[in-house]
């Protein structure tokens, strides 16, 4: 399993026709590419987190267009694509006692990996939990 600690970036999008257009085509006009995205909504507006080829200049990009945005580190996970590879990971956090405050990935078809982006706390200890587990 590899795994490194990327930037994410958290964005409130009114919950209208539009809204995030306008965030990834500012992000698309600057030349930063969505690498991870997780879009969750509730009835007045949504949370959009991104993680991007350019944690610095994606956040130059969304205030320009006066998006208010919270960072985070989040882990970028390469998991083989397996049942019982996620129950793995998630049962050496547990019993290591780290909380998985959110995650969101995706299966990248024919290579047989998953990525994933996980917020998990306490952070150093996650990080040496994944040190820890066996390679794929």
């Amino acid at each position: 399993m590899h795994f490194e600690l990327v930037r994410q970036v958290s964005i409130a999008l009114e919950n209208q026709p539009g809204a995030l257009h306008r965030a990834v085509a500012e992000l698309a006009r600057r030349g930063v590419n969505i690498e991870g995205i997780s879009v969750l909504d509730s009835i007045d507006q949504g949370v959009v987190r991104l993680c991007t080829s350019d944690p610095a200049l994606t956040r130059e990009a969304l205030g320009s267009i006066g998006l208010k945005l919270i960072e985070a580190d989040v882990f970028e996970i390469d998991l083989s694509d397996k049942p019982g590879r996620l129950a793995d990971l998630c049962r050496a956090l547990a019993v290591g006692g780290v909380n998985i405050d959110y995650a969101y990935g995706t299966s990248q078809g024919s290579s047989a990996r998953t990525r994933m982006f996980v917020k998990a706390s306490p952070l150093e200890r996650a990080k040496t939990l994944f040190t820890q587990l066996p390679p794929d």
